[in-house]
């Protein structure tokens, strides 16, 4: 088990911890839960404005160490306010650029409270525990349970689709917060190296995200930990379109009793550049 809140800081310095990488910088999962992280420390005197939106360019890999972490409040309306949150290196390069936005309960409509048709999730007691890490997977799924159910990493399968549990533990004592949900949503493999074929692939095909989205669609379930994490979370991803190289997915994440937690989309780079 682990809990993935005492890694995050709401100061202006972030000591990014060892053991969390995804090829060269660090889980983007842990990124994104700490940008979310930044700005709740700036809203914790409004506890009704909940994050709506994420929106993270992913300029370059955040790496191991201390990491200056800048919250600025670029707009507040009646309902919204918006926030950019940018991570710099030791030197001041740029690493991410973020926007979040956070909004405040609105009057009911006959449309505001749309609850996505998706499939129930899967009983999870059907699915098998896996072991990941280094040197197989990124370092960082070491540290997380998967039971994966559809798309397996390097399988060469036409259908470009992930489909599985994730879970951060029995034991865990996280719950259903805006930054474990962003987390959570980036936890598995993107569904484009579903499709590439271990044997075929020689040497490796480097991937990359450049962008990630992301939209917290309902409200979460008042599950305590013990409930959570002896389920997890449901997350199913696909590859959406791509050209020249850049291909578009989309994720979704639910709880086990339902409730879509997050629809994220990401910009895949795919191969090296000409």
């Amino acid at each position: 088990m682990v809990d993935l809140t005492p890694l995050w800081t709401t100061g202006d310095t972030w000591l990014v911890p060892d053991g969390w990488q995804q090829g060269r910088g660090a889980w983007g999962g842990l990124v994104t839960g700490q940008i979310l992280t930044s700005v709740l420390a700036k809203t914790v005197d409004h506890p009704d404005l909940v994050p709506r939106s994420l929106y993270v360019a992913m300029v370059g890999p955040v790496m191991v160490g201390e990491v200056a972490v800048a919250v600025e409040q670029s707009r507040a309306g009646k309902s919204t306010i918006a926030h950019e949150v940018t991570l710099r290196s030791p030197e001041g390069a740029i690493l991410t650029r973020a926007t979040v936005i956070s909004g405040r309960r609105r009057e009911p409509t006959p449309v505001s409270s749309k609850v996505a048709d998706l499939p129930s999730p899967p009983d999870p007691n059907l699915a098998v525990q896996i072991s990941l890490g280094a040197p197989i997977a990124p370092e960082f799924t070491g540290q997380l349970d998967f039971r994966p159910v559809n798309g397996f990493p390097l399988s060469g399968s036409d259908e470009l689709l992930t489909e599985g549990w994730v879970g951060l533990g029995e034991g865990s004592s996280e719950t259903l917060t805006a930054p474990i949900i962003a987390a959570m949503v980036d936890a598995y493999w993107i569904a484009s190296i579903v499709g590439i074929d271990l044997a075929a692939a020689g040497s490796g095909i480097p991937f990359s995200t450049l962008d990630f989205a992301m939209h917290f669609p309902a409200e979460p379930p008042a599950l305590t930990a013990a409930e959570l994490w002896t389920t997890g979370l449901w997350h199913s991803g696909r590859v959406t379109g791509g050209r020249d190289g850049y291909i578009t997915e989309e994720r979704t994440l639910q709880a086990a009793t339902g409730e879509l937690l997050a629809v994220n989309t990401q910009l895949v780079a795919v191969g090296r550049g000409g």
